[in-house]
């Protein structure tokens, strides 16, 4: 009767996986050669089941996780780099971390580094723009069976990924409030500056700070979003276009990098407005002491880092639960810097 039951079950986890019985088998029983993403399948079966076994690895040998970066030289992702080495060492028994960087003026090199992975992988972490021939490239893999996580800028209309970083909208609207809630002139302009509108969390940072000045400053005159790709020629460059245009300058609110160029502009113009931008770094840490930045607001890119690995683990049956890291939208202002 156990044995019938046991067979019960086993075709119950073929069902489900959509494998035949005989690749259960070899499975769970460690029986000859199956693919990694079926796998995959069966154990996540196995799993949803509560079949009452201990259960084998998903893959044989290391788990290969690839990570595809943008090229960029802004402290962010130098922290992200950062905390991916430190997790790749810690778990470097169990998993490889293969970094990719791409150019993001060139999208084809991201769409070759998704299509065509150098080895197998068992993982893929992604920055990417959000365009309609790279969600379809990831779809295709999550298809394939490949847990896809999409690191710092989620993707919109793409099923089956996981996004982990902060609630872009909200940091946005977090700096709309902080600003309108700041001593500000009766008339004013504010002046948007920032990375590229292609990434999904400058959108969407964008969005949230225009609802919330539209709703509390309406007489603040706010200017289209400039996009300067985080260099800092052009965001100095667009604080004296802003200048120029005549009206006080009340305000900056910078959704990525390149605020040494802000910095610049404003000691050539003498200029003290409120300015709020991203990323706890130590530069942002000397622009607030010195009294011209007003407020940073962090990303938490070390947890981002390992949320992700962890979600991967866990997607790969290597843990038995989900991440338990989770991201935090962090105010910094000079106060609360150390000593």
């Amino acid at each position: 009767m156990d044995s019938l039951n046991q067979k019960k079950r086993l075709a119950h986890v073929a069902e489900l996986a959509g494998v035949s019985l005989s690749t259960v088998d070899r499975v769970l029983n460690e029986r000859g050669s199956v693919s990694d993403a079926k796998r995959r399948k069966v154990l996540n079966a196995a799993r949803a089941l509560d079949l009452r076994r201990v259960l084998p690895s998903p893959v044989h040998g290391l788990l290969r996780f690839d990570l595809l970066m943008v090229e960029s030289s802004t402290d962010h992702y130098r922290r992200v780099a950062a905390a991916f080495t430190r997790q790749a060492q810690l778990l470097r028994s169990r998993l490889v971390l293969q970094r990719q960087t791409w150019d993001e003026r060139d999208p084809q090199q991201l769409l070759d580094f998704i299509a065509k992975p150098r080895t197998a992988r068992q993982g893929l972490i992604v920055v990417a723009h959000d365009l309609p021939v790279i969600r379809a490239a990831l779809q295709a893999q999550i298809d394939q069976g490949v847990p896809v996580v999409l690191l710092t800028s989620s993707l919109s209309g793409l099923t089956g990924a996981t996004f982990i970083g902060i609630d872009n909208h909200m940091a946005g609207r977090s700096a709309g409030r902080l600003l309108a809630q700041w001593v500000l002139p009766e008339r004013g302009q504010v002046l948007l500056i920032t990375n590229s509108l292609l990434y999904h969390a400058h959108q969407a940072r964008v969005g949230g700070f225009l609802q919330v000045l539209r709703e509390r400053a309406p007489h603040l005159a706010i200017s289209h979003p400039v996009e300067c790709h985080d260099n800092d020629y052009m965001t100095a460059q667009a604080v004296r276009d802003a200048v120029e245009d005549g009206q006080p300058l009340a305000a900056i609110y910078n959704t990525g990098s390149g605020s040494a160029g802000i910095r610049k502009a404003l000691l050539e113009l003498d200029l003290r407005p409120v300015w709020i931008t991203h990323e706890a770094s130590q530069q942002h840490a000397d622009f607030l002491r010195e009294g011209l930045l007003s407020l940073v607001l962090d990303q938490d890119p070390e947890c981002q880092a390992e949320a992700a690995i962890q979600h991967l683990l866990y997607a790969n049956g290597d843990l038995q639960s989900p991440a338990q890291a989770a991201p935090q939208l962090r105010i910094v202002i000079d106060e609360t810097l150390p000593d």
